[in-house]
């Protein structure tokens, strides 16, 4: 009984610390149109776009990039370049430094939660590299039955018969996007699909050449 007291009264201070942690983060607007990516590059994914004069939370930096928490649309790493502190949360200060010297974390196995967390300047752990950007064509609706992959950057202007008014749903992975026609040689009606399409609608088993990129 009293390991698990003390157990819960960790539990309980850690998620304090961490809640004050949180609220630390640095409020910022965006001085440009901007895109929002699944980690700190430009190799990343773009999960959204910040709009010129969109306040957001900045809760850390790692070089040039910053992670924002935004009240609306998705959260991410946007470029440092386009944000500036925002005067009107109160937190600015006229600082151009947006980097939060906290970090921690916390992980759940099977004898309950466990936090870490410290204070300075040591950036984050770095995220998961991007997923490749690759393009993957099913015959079967909701991704299902044969299928095959291909890069981006790859295109065929014959699709072989086995594939040929064949595909009936699309997969994108990675911000890659792919350009599908009916006809061969990229003729008649083309569409460009940049997310996953579980059915192709006028396109199902219609597609005979395709242009990844």
């Amino acid at each position: 009984m009293t390991i698990k007291r003390i157990t819960f009264g960790t539990t309980i201070a850690a998620i304090t610390l961490l809640t004050t942690l949180a609220a630390s983060a640095a409020p910022g607007v965006a001085t440009g149109a901007v895109n929002v990516r699944t980690g700190p590059g430009t190799g990343y994914a773009k999960v959204g776009t910040l709009a010129a004069g969109e306040v957001v939370d900045v809760k850390q930096c790692q070089g040039s990039w910053c992670f924002v928490d935004r009240n609306s649309g998705t959260d991410g790493w946007a470029s440092k370049n386009y944000l500036a502190p925002y005067e009107g949360g109160g937190g600015g200060g006229g600082s151009d430094d947006t980097e939060i010297p906290f970090n921690f974390g916390m992980s759940v196995g099977p004898g309950g939660p466990s936090f870490s967390f410290g204070i300075g300047d040591a950036p984050p752990p770095p995220p998961p590299p991007p997923a490749p950007a690759k393009v993957c064509f099913f015959k079967g609706n909701n991704f299902s039955g044969a299928q095959f992959c291909v890069s981006a950057g790859t295109d065929d202007p014959n699709l072989p018969g086995g594939w040929n008014d064949s595909i009936s749903s699309i997969k994108v992975q990675g911000g890659a996007q792919v350009t599908v026609c009916k006809n061969v040689w990229y003729g008649g009606f083309c569409t460009t699909i940049s997310t996953d399409k579980p059915a192709l609608g006028s396109y199902n088993n219609a597609i005979s050449s395709y242009q990844a990129f």
